[in-house]
This record gives C-alpha cells, sequence and structure tokens, in this order.
C-alpha cells in the first residue's frame, strides 16, 4: 500500500495505486474543510485581523489601496477577499462578517493541504499522504488557517514556488518557470518576510549542489538543459506580478519602491528594537511551542509527532547515500530510504529557515507556520521510512497504529483550539487575542444607540494616546461618527466615549456631562473605561425593566 513507499517511486506506478492515492487526498481534504470552515465567526476578531479587515473594508468601499512600508504587510490578502467580498452579497465594508475575511487564509490552508498531496512525484506517494494528512489535522495548520492574516497566503505560495520550481528542473517547461516567477511575485507581494525565505531557498539550493557533488560527483553548476531564458522569463514574471499588486494596478506609482525601502523598517524592528521588544522571545520559542506548551489549568499541548518525524525525515533525507541517478528507490541493505535532490533541498530548506526565524528576536506564533510547513513535508518522508525499517508485518501494523493514535491527537488538539479554546490565552497559539468579553462592549454600542434618537449615528469618541484600542473598528465599522484621538480636543463630552483608564483623572476635568462608567476588558491584561452620558443610560434601563 501506498502509506509505506518509499520517498520517491519510480516512474511507473499502477493506475489502481494512482487512484488510491487521489481518493486518500480527497479523504484528507475532507478533514481539512472540517477544521477550517465551521464556526469561522465565532472568536472575536484579534487586533492584527481587525487591522487587515479595515485595510480590506477600504478597497472594498472605496477601491483605493496604498501600501503602508511600515505597518500591515503586502497587498495579496487584501484583494484576494474581494471575491469573497463580492460573493457575500454586502454592500459596503460594514455589512461584511469575520467570515468573509476569515474565508481567504482557510481556503489557502486547504490549498496547502493539496499542495502537500501534489508532492507526491518528488517525496514518494506515501510520505506525500501522510504529509498532507499532518497538514489537515495541524494544530497550528489550522488555527492560522482561520485567522486573517498573510501568513496562510505566504506558506501557500512558498510551497508552490518550491513545487513548481522542482518541476521545472525535471522538465525545463517554461509553463513551470512562468509559474515559478509567478509564486516568487506573489510571497514578494504578501510579506516582508520573503526575503528571509528566499535567502534559505538560496542556501538550500547551493547545499544540495554541494553535497550531490562530494558524494556522487554531480556538477555543481547545472548543465542538464536549463535555459537562461527561462529563467529570465521568471524573473519578469515575478517582478511584474509584484508591479501589480504594490502599483495597486498602476494607480499608485510609489509603491513598488515603498515595498523595497520597507525593508529597513523591518530589519529594525527583527532586531527587537523600538516597540517590537514586547515580542523579542528566546531563540529556543518556536521549538517550545511546538513541542509542549501547559498553561495553568486546561489542556497540554504538543505537536511534537511533527517534530519527531520530521527530524527523523531530515535525518533519512541527508544521512543516506542516493544513487547516482535522479529518481530514488529503497536502500534494502540498511532498510532506510534513499533520497534524492529534492528531498535533500527540502532538508536543507526546513533546517536553515527553522533556524533563521528561531535567530530573529521579534516573534509571533503564526510565524511558525512558516518553518512548520517543510517540517511537515519531512514528517511525511519520516513516517515512511518508519514502516520501512519495521520488516515485519506485525511491526509495519504497530507503526500504523502508533501514527494513526498520533493523527488522533493532532486531530483533538486542534478541535480544542478551535472550537474549545479558540481565544483562551491556555491555549499556545493565542497570542495578545481579544477577550471574549470585549463582546459585552459591543453589545453596549448597539444597546446604547438604540436608546439613542440618532442611532448609530451617535457621535463616539477613543481616546487611547498609544492606539491600542483595535479591534474596536471592527466593530465599530457600522457607525459613522467614531473619533480615534491620541489627544483630547477642545470639545470631548460625546454619548460614549471610550478611554485608557491612566486618562480617568484628566478625561473627569474635561467632561461637562454627567456619565455613567464601566470598565470593559479588551485583552487579558488591557482595560478600556466606557464612558455612557447619563440620559443614555436612563433611557436603556428603562428598556431593561
Amino acid at each position: 500500500m501506498f502509506v509505506g513507499e518509499a520517498p520517491f517511486q519510480s516512474a511507473s506506478v499502477p493506475a489502481s495505486t494512482r487512484l488510491l492515492h487521489a481518493l486518500a487526498i480527497f479523504a484528507v481534504l475532507a478533514v481539512a474543510l472540517a477544521f477550517r470552515l465551521p464556526r469561522l465567526d465565532e472568536r472575536p476578531m484579534h487586533g492584527d485581523e481587525a487591522n487587515q479587515a479595515v485595510k480590506a473594508g477600504t478597497l472594498f468601499d472605496k477601491g483605493v489601496y496604498r501600501y503602508d512600508p511600515h505597518e500591515h504587510h503586502g497587498p495579496t490578502l487584501y484583494y484576494f477577499t474581494l471575491p469573497s467580498m463580492w460573493l457575500s452579497g454586502a454592500k459596503r465594508f460594514a455589512e461584511t462578517s469575520e467570515f468573509t475575511y476569515r474565508i481567504v487564509p482557510a481556503l489557502f490552508g486547504v490549498g496547502v493541504v493539496l499542495l502537500a498531496g501534489a508532492f507526491a512525484r518528488g517525496i514518494g506517494r506515501g510520505a506525500a499522504f501522510w504529509a498532507a494528512l499532518l497538514t489537515a489535522v495541524s494544530h497550528g495548520m489550522t488555527y492560522f488557517s482561520r485567522y486573517y492574516i498573510q501568513e496562510m497566503l505566504l506558506v501557500f505560495f512558498t510551497a508552490g514556488l518550491i513545487l513548481s520550481g522542482w518541476k521545472y528542473a525535471r522538465t525545463k517547461s517554461l509553463r513551470w518557470a512562468v509559474l515559478a516567477g509567478l509564486c516568487l511575485g506573489l510571497m514578494h507581494a504578501t510579506k516582508e518576510t520573503t526575503l528571509v525565505l528566499v535567502v534559505a531557498l538560496a542556501a538550500a539550493l547551493v547545499l544540495t549542489r554541494v553535497l550531490g557533488r562530494l558524494r556522487e560527483g554531480t556538477p555543481l553548476l547545472p548543465s542538464d538543459g536549463i535555459r537562461p531564458v527561462h529563467i529570465a522569463v521568471a524573473g519578469i514574471s515575478a517582478a511584474a506580478i509584484s508591479v501589480i499588486f504594490f502599483s495597486s494596478f498602476f494607480t499608485y506609482s510609489r509603491g513598488p519602491l515603498d515595498s523595497i525601502l520597507a525593508y529597513a523598517t523591518y530589519f529594525h524592528r527583527a532586531e527587537g528594537q523600538g516597540s517590537a521588544g514586547i515580542h523579542d522571545k528566546p531563540w529556543f520559542y518556536y521549538l517550545e511551542l511546538l513541542c509542549y506548551v501547559y498553561r495553568s489549568a486546561g489542556p497540554r499541548w504538543s505537536e511534537g509527532l511533527i517534530l519527531a518525524l520530521g527530524a527523523f525525515g531530515i535525518g533519512v533525507a541527508l544521512g543516506t547515500r542516493m544513487p547516482g541517478r535522479v529518481d530514488c528507490g529503497a536502500n534494502a541493505a540498511s532498510g532506510a530510504a534513499s533520497c534524492g535532490p529534492l528531498l535533500r533541498f527540502l532538508a536543507f530548506y526546513t533546517i536553515l529557515v527553522t533556524a533563521a526565524y528561531s535567530m530573529i528576536p521579534y516573534k509571533t506564533p503564526w510565524n511558525a507556520i512558516v518553518f512548520l510547513q517543510p517540517l511537515i513535508l519531512m514528517a511525511g518522508v519520516g513516517a515512511v521510512a518508519m514502516f520501512r525499517l519495521a520488516r515485519w508485518r506485525p511491526i509495519k501494523g504497530l507503526v500504523a497504529l502508533l501514527l494513526l493514535a498520533g493523527m488522533a491527537q493532532l486531530a483533538h488538539q486542534s478541535w480544542l483550539g478551535n472550537f474549545r479554546y479558540p481565544a483562551d490565552p491556555r491555549n499556545p497559539y493565542v497570542y495578545a487575542h481579544t477577550s471574549t468579553a470585549l463582546m459585552r462592549l459591543v453589545q453596549r454600542f448597539d444597546q446604547i444607540a438604540a436608546a439613542n434618537p440618532d442611532g448609530r449615528h451617535m457621535q463616539i469618541n477613543i481616546f487611547c494616546p498609544n492606539g491600542d484600542y483595535w479591534p474596536l473598528p471592527w466593530y465599530l465599522r457600522a457607525y459613522d461618527r467614531v473619533g480615534y484621538w491620541r489627544q483630547f480636543p477642545e470639545v470631548s463630552d460625546a454619548p460614549m466615549i471610550i478611554a485608557d483608564p491612566r486618562l480617568r483623572d484628566e478625561l473627569d476635568q474635561r467632561l461637562k456631562d454627567r456619565y455613567q462608567v464601566e470598565f470593559h476588558a479588551l485583552r487579558p491584561g488591557v482595560l478600556l473605561l466606557a464612558y455612557i452620558r447619563q440620559d443614555l443610560w436612563d433611557a436603556f434601563m428603562r428598556t431593561r425593566s
């Protein structure tokens, strides 16, 4: 059966095996959809998600997008959200829902599962199957597939670049060169950390060639039909798609230049200086996140199975001798699997990109999926290698049971993380997340608006000098008179006021009207004051009684 096949099959594969592999990938696809699509609108919007949604809303309402080299990252997320907005039936940003936005990374997350299966000819059908299944149930991959930020798009385009680059190396077809260029350009138009990935990809390619030279005597420079004109066309394709997005489809000429100048800002941030210091983490933060996390009462979290299988797969890829040909077979003498250049490349890339992200002081949990995806591909290789080491059928059966038990643990963990603890700090991927208690404040806005003759046209003043009020702009998207102030205006009174608690004494001196004051949680450790004008509060209370 293909689940225990060598990491690379020969070209002759029975039709029944190909059909079985396709059916298995479709079954895995159903699992992926089950973890990514349901209840997308239940978790409160994270501040970063809200920020991205407001940018997309501006594009939807006004048809305007301007790349900001200091924040928000690249434009692909917003433009790929437009079809979802059109299909939702919403006429304007205020009518959209969380589902409208989160469905975009969710579908890209499903695409990453399909791409894992598409590596079948390169890493073997068995390895591709296990990699696809691991991608479908991984807590990190499922959780951030439901997060409206750029990471899942970046992972998808990077996997597409690797796959199309490998396809070009095998076929020398111009179409694969163009597709590789488009994926590279889309990576650049998605997030600035593309530079880190490109350096890691280039270094992995060099190391693969060097290792091939040392072990098999293959030439350092490729001499097997790669045409410079194809590489040039790939580069032009990458530049063209990047310019199209950053220029807002040729309506903003400065965008492409800003996309280059932005690296000064992000190099500074990566060093952990300035405001980015709050995200400074030790080098082992990501490995610890995947290995084991336990925070007070609650589940114990671990994706250690992926780490262990991935490490074993890397050992298989780099620790065995490859026959003197491109495709690979099994080394019967050792019981391990031999590997080709693609496996070596993936192994080197996984090591390099993990090391690069670990060395950068600036760390957030969603960055982990960038190296988790290639690690999962190597985990698929590791899973198949375990089958090949188990020579007897009873041992193979035991290996299969252990792997399926591990998959069940990962699936249960993903269910907990996505549907039971989606905004709970005990979830290792919940990071500075909006408190579910903020929904009480969102409800209060609507209650006071209902008691106000102006309805949702009532004035709301928000006083947070450091700008720490997100995701309120998302939840106030239907209100058209909201002021966000970094300093007090001449007249501070309004039907409702939201303020940083540290401003209370000064604000109380400025206000002329009488107010009912409440405390509300923005996120763990961060509170907001809500001032409700007394006449509106009284009117609201009369409706309650």
